[in-house]
């Protein structure tokens, strides 16, 4: 697993860039953290002030092949070699499609993440996952690949909304309900000040690595990361064609809700943590009134990379209990819209 740095170990990353030895680093950054936050991190860390940069456009239509391909047009123009170091600067789109980038240009070549989304922080940013959205599927191309280190500095979290700060919890509402009892019963009570709190993000990074650890390629444990996923993955990718399309953790939300009425139907689950995943989507999303159907999201769900002929995902059976690549059948899945 890579290093993850915090606010306060700035001179310790720096120290450890330096120790590379690196020809040449470079900022990949999108219109909006250009703009916003290199200007941040060039004042707090003047190491960094001189170094150059490639700037793509910002939001999740542009996590692309086609990005990927100026990305790696840019690179040869400014004839980055092997022994160099792309940092990303930016949030989960950013830090996803940088990553396959760097990954994959001549073989391979080191990135950093410094995520600037809370979303970035507890998710993208940690799971050496890297990846584009291709076919209007999400991530369907990409590579496992860590980045050297990452460094976490919640300050880039004043340049967010409510709404994408909001973005960023439900996945570490997630870690909880995978973690344990005691960590559920706090987290589903915290404000949106809590959940930022670099205490709660530290907390949240660590049992996403505890897992990742065990499980890089993603074959077994790894997978209960999919809660909430592989339903929530299948409504972003709708919501996208609407005139109200969601940010990630919006669908997720509602992903995990639906999943979860499924592990009632499937797994025998006690339809508390549906009530209080309920709960809490009502008090901190309280603008979120997004409806989808089964025939919105079917052809949606048989794409997702991880089904094939069938649709399997995981489901919670109880809180630190979760059950991986449980098949639900076409059928099981269309009488969950008559529940819901």
């Amino acid at each position: 697993m890579n290093n993850v740095f915090y606010i306060g170990q700035e001179i310790e990353l720096q120290s450890f860039i330096e120790s590379k030895k690196y020809e040449a680093i470079y900022f990949l950054v999108d219109a909006k953290t250009n703009g916003f936050c290199l200007p941040i991190l060039k004042n707090s860390i003047p190491y960094f002030r001189n170094m150059d940069s490639i700037i793509i456009p910002d939001g999740e239509v542009n996590k692309s092949i086609e990005i990927v391909e100026f990305i790696w047009i840019e690179m040869l123009t400014k004839s980055i070699a092997r022994n160099s170091l792309i940092i990303n600067l930016g949030g989960g789109v950013l830090t996803d499609m940088g990553g396959f980038a760097a990954s994959t240009y001549k073989r391979g070549i080191d990135f950093l993440n410094i995520p600037t989304t809370l979303l970035a922080m507890v998710d993208a940013s940690a799971g050496g996952k890297t990846g584009i959205n291709f076919g209007g599927i999400k991530n369907c191309i990409g590579t496992f690949q860590s980045s050297i280190a990452t460094y976490i500095n919640p300050i880039f979290l004043n340049t967010l909304s409510n709404r994408h700060l909001l973005n960023g919890t439900v996945e570490m509402i997630k870690h909880a309900l995978l973690h344990s009892e005691k960590l559920w019963n706090e987290v589903k009570n915290y404000s949106l000040n809590e959940f930022i709190s670099i205490k709660a993000i530290q907390q949240s990074i660590a049992i996403k690595q505890q897992i990742v650890e065990q499980d890089f390629n993603d074959n077994g444990i790894r997978q209960s990361l999919n809660i909430g996923h592989t339903i929530g993955h299948a409504i972003e990718s709708y919501s996208y064609q609407t005139p109200t399309p969601l940010l990630h953790g919006e669908a997720i939300i509602l992903g995990l809700i639906h999943e979860q009425l499924i592990a009632e139907s499937i797994l025998n689950a006690d339809s508390t943590i549906r009530k209080e995943l309920i709960e809490l989507k009502e008090r901190l999303f309280t603008t979120l009134n997004f409806t989808y159907s089964f025939d919105n999201i079917i052809s949606n769900l048989l794409q997702d990379k991880k089904n094939n002929s069938s649709i399997k995902m995981s489901l919670l059976q109880s809180v630190a209990n979760c059950k991986i690549k449980e098949v639900v059948s076409v059928e099981a899945l269309k009488k969950s819209f008559t529940q819901l």
